[in-house]
């Protein structure tokens, strides 16, 4: 059995159905659970969706607001503008393997 590329443990605490790692994907703080991490993105705004307050896990802003939003007025280029500049800042563990730029 291969070995697990990340020492990340996910649990299903995260909104929108999406798996949330126990460390931040922006700056790598301890978040393990559902109420660290709200804590953590009230104080820092860290994958925090700026409409509804909620988790956006890396790359998926254009996701959530399309299902979240999907009534309410939001600048779609700019939606996926942050989800290229969220893949690129974030650390590495962070980006899901179907979305990493493999230039």
């Amino acid at each position: 059995m291969p070995k697990p590329t990340s020492t990340v443990k996910l649990d299903a605490y995260g909104s929108n159905g999406y798996m949330a790692p126990d460390r931040c994907e922006t700056c790598n703080a301890s978040v393990p659970d559902r109420e660290a991490r709200r804590k953590h993105m009230q104080e820092t705004s860290h994958r925090r969706c700026p409409l509804c307050k909620g988790y956006v896990p890396v790359g998926g802003f254009y996701t959530h607001a399309s299902i979240k939003h999907e009534n309410e007025d939001w600048n779609e280029h700019q939606v996926a503008f942050t989800d290229r500049q969220d893949l690129k800042n974030a650390k590495s563990w962070a980006v899901p393997k179907e979305l990493k730029n493999e230039d």
